[in-house]
């Protein structure tokens, strides 16, 4: 098992659906796997949203915000980027 595995990873009381491109919706449940859409997979580079997703998840995986509270900025990025389903 890779020292990247998710195993213990957070995850929020929800998933969030999002659609990017043509592809079929697609669940994230946590913050970590929000930070690897957010920063490889993203259909946007820059944006108020997507600044704050990003620092709410990291802020959340080090124990330094409430995990709803990133999820919440995860979905108004997903909102700022039309790819929220």
């Amino acid at each position: 098992m890779s020292p990247n595995s998710h195993t213990h990873e957070l995850r929020w009381t929800a998933p969030v659906a999002i659609r990017i491109g043509r592809r079929s919706s697609e669940f994230i449940h946590g913050p970590a796997e929000a930070i690897d859409y957010l920063e490889h997979r993203w259909p946007f580079l820059d944006g108020p949203c997507l600044d704050a997703a990003k620092r709410r998840c990291v802020e959340a995986m080090n124990s330094l915000a409430h995990i709803e509270v990133a999820r919440e900025a995860f979905i108004s990025a997903a909102a700022e980027a039309k790819v929220l389903t």
